[in-house]
């Protein structure tokens, strides 16, 4: 698999996940959210990080 299909996997897994974890809140007290939020935003900026360092290794498009 190229590193564009790899990207393209882990954003499509990583959205799922997310989808998947905010649909959860429903009925969850509203302080349980900003726990959620929290790791969220975490794993997110992991997810750009990393697909930032794969188009890092890409070569320039002229």
């Amino acid at each position: 698999m190229d590193p564009k299909e790899q990207a393209e996997v882990l954003a499509a897994r990583t959205l799922e996940g997310t989808r998947e974890r905010l649909a959860g809140l429903e009925g969850c007290p509203t302080a349980g959210h900003v726990e959620v939020f929290d790791s969220l935003h975490r794993e997110l900026s992991g997810v750009l990080g990393a697909l930032d360092q794969e188009g890092d290794r890409r070569p320039p498009v002229s």
